[in-house]
């Protein structure tokens, strides 16, 4: 990690809530597998600790206007685009209160008014549907951009190669950024990937591109940053080599212990929460104390939220035919003689 030479106010504030968003969403993450573990979380999980930097990184360069797309692991980039821990945590516990309501569960977190159009367990669906956001941008002629996080796996799936063809052929404000945490669920990309340079393939799509160390959350708010000017000056969409690593196994259930336990304490030793810390303290943009306060404050946050999903109700089978569609009156028509 470059530290930076000389920091503004806007910088300090910027690292801080960075810093911030970093901590929340490991704070988040921890919780989740603690509480599914414990059998208070219903349905299928995927945690990303070790990949908070990626996530962080890339969304801190965004508008709030901006949309984002996600995976079945994404926790940690819809709260880091700014969907609340409450509203997250309710929703793992299958709650009213959850920001879908109990309709999304862990794998499809929505937020509208975060512009995050939602995780999806469907790898590399996301694409497809920031292709389309995209196109709606340029169509209104906004210069909103297009977020779309998907992991490596997804790299050999037909939809990332038809939405990235579509984006470079229309020009649109799409970012592709890979979130390549070394496996596609148990297996390595040595073997299921043939292409040498991911990046280089990109580049022959006529977009941009690059790889950036993705436990770096400078090194991806950069690259992220430069991607969305370029997009909203109307040069099309980009392609972003993000290299992470998951701590854990692919889902909760699987312990991951089947990877090379040097592998797995090499990347440990690459943790971006205390690298981040360390620039943060070295460049004077905190105290210790400063940010032990943040520490906290996100802790007690998100026992605040683990506490208030616990005692919020769970939704009543009828409402599971609601918020089906945008407008509530032809959702009513559509399910006369449906509902119980």
């Amino acid at each position: 990690m470059t530290p930076e030479t000389i920091l503004d106010a806007e910088t300090k504030t910027l690292w801080l809530d960075m810093f911030r968003k970093l901590v929340r969403i490991r704070h988040f993450e921890r919780s989740a597998f603690e509480l599914y573990t414990a059998g208070k979380l219903p349905g299928f999980m995927h945690i990303s600790i070790g990949q908070e930097a990626t996530a962080v990184g890339a969304c801190s360069a965004l508008r709030p206007d901006d949309y984002m797309t996600s995976t079945h692991r994404g926790h940690g980039d819809t709260i880091a685009k700014g969907v609340s821990v409450e509203g997250a945590m309710a929703e793992l516990f299958g709650r009213v209160t959850g920001v879908c309501r109990a309709k999304g569960g862990s794998m499809h977190i929505a937020d509208f008014s975060q512009n995050v159009l939602g995780a999806n367990g469907i790898v590399a669906a996301g694409a497809p549907i920031a292709v389309g956001a995209g196109l709606s941008a340029k169509k209104r002629g906004t210069d909103q951009v297009v977020l779309c996080f998907f992991g490596d796996g997804a790299l050999a799936s037909g939809p990332i190669h038809e939405s990235m063809n579509c984006a470079a052929l229309w020009k649109l404000p799409v970012i592709f950024l890979r979130q390549n945490n070394q496996y596609a669920e148990s297996t390595p990309r040595t073997d299921y990937q043939g292409i040498p340079d991911v990046v280089e393939w990109a580049k022959g799509y006529g977009i941009s591109a690059v790889r950036v160390d993705g436990n770096d959350v400078l090194a991806v708010y950069r690259a992220v940053k430069e991607a969305a000017a370029r997009a909203r000056r109307g040069e099309g969409p980009s392609f972003i080599e993000s290299e992470t690593y998951r701590w854990y196994g692919h889902n909760i259930g699987d312990p991951g212990t089947w990877r090379p336990k040097e592998e797995i304490q090499a990347w440990k030793a690459k943790d971006p929460i205390p690298r981040f810390r360390k620039v943060i303290l070295e460049n004077g943009a905190a105290t210790d104390a400063d940010l032990d306060a943040i520490e906290a404050e996100e802790e007690a946050r998100l026992q605040a939220a683990i506490e208030a999903a616990e005692a919020a109700p769970k939704p009543k089978p009828g409402t599971a035919l609601e918020d089906v569609y945008v407008d509530p009156d032809l959702g009513a028509q559509a399910i006369q003689g449906v509902r119980p």
